[in-house]
């Protein structure tokens, strides 16, 4: 459990809904590609009504100050492909550490599991703490080009390591390091001036109206549950 998940969740109703398809998305989706559960095409990408009333604010604000698009890298997740994608990542850190581990036993392996939940929300079904992206408030978006060819940005979405903190460049002054620290910020500057907050652990992650989003704009609940 984070420390967001003890923040009391007020359901306030906001639909589920298509992202329009003006908007830039990754294809092919990276988690349906690689088999995740999802039920059918329609429910790839999806959001909080809400949410993706602020992110054409974003995408729109951004295409009129810069050179860069917005691309979405990921949306709502239903709980089964949160769990899919969970232990997905607990059985790649395994396989690198040289671990013969399954799935039924991660938690004889607590500090792999830890690594994991920094970067991958727990699959719970416990309605008071659902993970971010499946209440539809929280989606991953990177920076691409015209073209829609991604824009380095230091680290690869999901990448789960020391180099995917939002302000690991900060201080790193060469050449590289100045542009990724400067690309993480613009992403930032832009999608919290519509709203989002920004996962404490990635740079791609940013939320509106769950139980995170409460959490670092201290507010007394978040507005969105499990959908």
């Amino acid at each position: 459990m984070k420390i967001w998940n003890k923040i009391p969740i007020k359901e306030n109703g906001d639909k589920l809904i298509a992202i329009p398809s003006y908007l830039n998305f990754l294809d092919p989706h990276p988690y349906s590609h690689l088999g995740a559960p999802y039920k059918d095409k329609n429910s790839l990408w999806k959001l909080r009504e809400e949410v993706v009333n602020r992110l054409e604010k974003v995408n729109d604000y951004l295409i009129s100050k810069n050179s860069f698009y917005l691309l979405i890298y990921d949306s709502w997740r239903p709980l089964e492909v949160q769990e899919f994608m969970f232990k997905r990542a607990f059985l790649l850190e395994c396989e690198k550490l040289d671990i013969d581990a399954s799935v039924k036993n991660m938690k004889s392996y607590p500090s792999i599991l830890k690594k994991v939940e920094k970067f991958w929300a727990y699959p719970s079904y416990d309605s008071r703490c659902p993970p971010p992206h499946s209440t539809g408030g929280a989606l991953d978006v990177c920076l691409c080009y015209k073209d829609g060819n991604l824009v380095e940005m230091g680290s690869k979405v999901d990448q789960m390591d020391k180099t995917s903190n939002p302000y690991f460049y900060e201080n790193i002054k060469n050449e590289e390091g100045i542009i990724w620290n400067s690309r993480r910020n613009l992403l930032r500057e832009i999608m919290t001036k519509f709203g989002f907050a920004q996962h404490p652990n990635e740079w791609w992650h940013f939320s509106y109206g769950d139980q995170l989003w409460a959490w670092k704009n201290k507010k007394a609940n978040a507005i969105y549950g499990e959908i």
